[in-house]
């Protein structure tokens, strides 16, 4: 196994305060040339492996493409999320013994250099994950280049995540930002937006309460961005919402099931554990996940 980087004390203790960190310049070169492989293969039209449901379909016209589970469909992201890099820095900031996968994500944002579309709305990650008992999971993300402000870099509410009244923000859809803020603001809570301008082999952590959302891309190319949703050790699925919306997620249609008939979130070809490495059985890069079958 390469040396892997373990955050400092002091950057976990700024993660916990702030609900958000940037890394230093450590992801390997050949890691990102892989995941632009990637990139490039699926909008090919190439798959390695065929998801059983239609939870994958190509990025279309819209200004923010979301493409699911491309680990599940492509050798390139099957290796990368698998790094044990990314759990090992994710365990330590979430302080947790172990670390599995939730869900991968591809996020493309076109150019629109004079278009007021491409803005993701204030939302937060546990808005989406109601069917999660945990409040500790986080996500990575991974900046395919360079992401100054022009391009539309990851915008956050620095330490939101201890506030209340977030999990409800179920809102990548609107773009109106100013709307958005206003109720925080009516409570007397002031949002402090920091831009992550992050650099190719930087890559960044938040927490599944961190309130964040985007501005549109600038730039005249697209902004690709890979996120790696995280569960910690304690992290089951449950039945109960705090926002009123009926409590779900697409792993559910994927996952296997518990003697009790619900998804498990523990299934090793779905949500394999990141950290520590799992053996092979347990869905390493030598494995190739079940769900789909081969085109």
């Amino acid at each position: 196994m390469p040396v892997l980087y373990h955050p400092a004390a002091s950057d976990i203790a700024f993660f916990r305060e702030h609900g958000w960190w940037v890394s230093p310049p450590i992801l390997a070169e050949d890691l990102l040339t892989e995941l632009r492989i990637g990139v490039d293969r699926y909008l090919a039209g190439e798959r390695d492996w065929a998801l059983p449901e239609n939870l994958g379909a190509a990025p279309d016209e819209a200004p923010v493409a979301q493409i699911d589970y491309l680990s599940l469909q492509l050798k390139e992201f099957h290796r990368v999320v698998r790094s044990p890099q990314i759990g090992a820095i994710a365990a330590a900031l979430a302080d947790t013994d172990s670390v599995r996968l939730f869900h991968d994500q591809l996020v493309i944002k076109w150019p629109r250099p004079r278009d007021p579309e491409g803005v993701v709305g204030w939302h937060t990650d546990k808005a989406y994950w109601q069917s999660c008992s945990s409040s500790n999971m986080l996500t990575a993300w991974i900046p395919l280049e360079d992401v100054p402000k022009e391009a539309g870099p990851l915008a956050v509410w620095d330490g939101s995540h201890k506030w209340q009244h977030v999990e409800h923000l179920h809102t990548f859809d609107c773009d109106d930002l100013a709307a958005l803020e206003q109720p925080f603001r009516d409570l007397g809570l002031e949002p402090d937006i920091r831009l992550l301008e992050i650099r190719k082999r930087e890559l960044s952590f938040h927490h599944c309460r961190l309130v964040h959302g985007s501005h549109a891309n600038r730039t005249g190319t697209p902004r690709c961005a890979y996120a790696i949703h995280l569960q910690d050790a304690d992290n089951r699925f449950w039945s109960t919402s705090t926002s009123g919306r009926r409590p779900g997620h697409i792993n559910d249609l994927l996952c296997r099931k518990t003697p009790m008939g619900m998804p498990d979130y523990e299934d090793p070809d779905i949500c394999p554990r990141l950290w520590p490495p799992a053996p092979t059985s347990e869905g390493t890069a030598a494995s190739a996940p079940k769900p789909g079958s081969p085109d």
